[in-house]
């Protein structure tokens, strides 16, 4: 199918491509995954498609990790194949290693990147409730050249909108820190997450301390469960810690557009997630 006419924009700059980021009727192009299929969709409804397209693929200043002390670099362009590569998530960053496992196949992840399954937008991507569990920080770029940066919990509270360019993100290596992650995905068929599950904590002998839940119900954005945390901190290891823990859930994160399947999977998933960290 052919696209409508666009005018493709593609800088060699981070601060280039945050200066055209904000011109009017704008989409990003990152590995092009999300977009292509996304444009091609409107054009088949016959609906009106954006007129600028914004290409970072030329954009070095935008690809790479970097270990710096104990926090970790991921930028932008970095595809989901590189950073699956990469030798430096070893630790509480390991779940990296396991999410980037997760997305679809070998061709997708070559040119999937980290900005744009971060950015698009779609609330089930598989990136969103790992980085709030890491507290991962998500920076972004002025027209200006200045940065700014967000918690990524309080990127998705937003509905992920990036008001400007984003560059990287940004999160802190932890040896002291233990993370489980469960996903379940819609079909046998469907590659897709139906609900994801990250839960990290770090504890003194057998108490629990530091707990982040972070949970993605698939129809809404990746979110915690405070609720679930509270109780957690307030915990010592135990076998049957994981099934008290389906007491304190915050309910409406899980409820929301669930089949019995679904709540019963996700009840599944706390418990085990739960067991795992308490068995080290």
């Amino acid at each position: 199918m052919l696209l409508n006419a666009l005018t493709l924009h593609m800088p060699t700059t981070a601060l280039e491509a945050a200066k055209l980021f904000k011109q009017e009727d704008t989409k990003v192009l990152a590995g092009g995954t999300f977009l292509l299929n996304s444009l091609k969709l409107l054009k088949h409804k016959g609906t009106k498609t954006t007129h600028n397209i914004l290409s970072l693929a030329k954009a070095e200043d935008l690809k790479g990790i970097a270990l710096q002390g104990d926090t970790l670099t991921i930028k932008a362009m970095t595809t989901i194949t590189d950073l699956l590569e990469n030798p430096l998530t070893v630790d509480n960053l390991k779940v990296l290693h396991t999410v980037c496992q997760n997305i679809s196949t070998n061709p997708i992840r070559n040119m999937a990147t980290v900005g744009g399954n971060l950015t698009c937008r779609y609330t089930w991507t598989e990136m969103g409730a790992v980085m709030i569990a890491l507290d991962a920080q998500m920076h972004f770029l002025s027209p200006e050249g200045k940065e700014t940066v967000m918690p990524a919990e309080d990127f998705f509270k937003n509905a992920a909108r990036a008001e400007s360019l984003f560059t990287h993100v940004t999160v802190r290596k932890d040896p002291a820190a233990k993370i489980a992650y469960r996903r379940v995905k819609k079909t046998l068929n469907v590659d897709q997450p139906m609900l994801a599950v990250c839960v990290k904590a770090k504890l003194k002998g057998k108490q629990w301390g530091d707990a982040r839940v972070a949970v993605n119900n698939g129809t809404a954005f990746a979110q915690r469960d405070r609720a679930l945390e509270d109780f957690l901190n307030r915990s010592q290891s135990a076998p049957d810690l994981g099934t008290k823990a389906l007491e304190h859930l915050t309910k409406e994160i899980y409820d929301t557009r669930s089949t019995d399947y679904k709540q019963h999977m996700f009840r599944v998933s706390i418990r085990t997630a739960i067991e795992e960290i308490c068995k080290g």
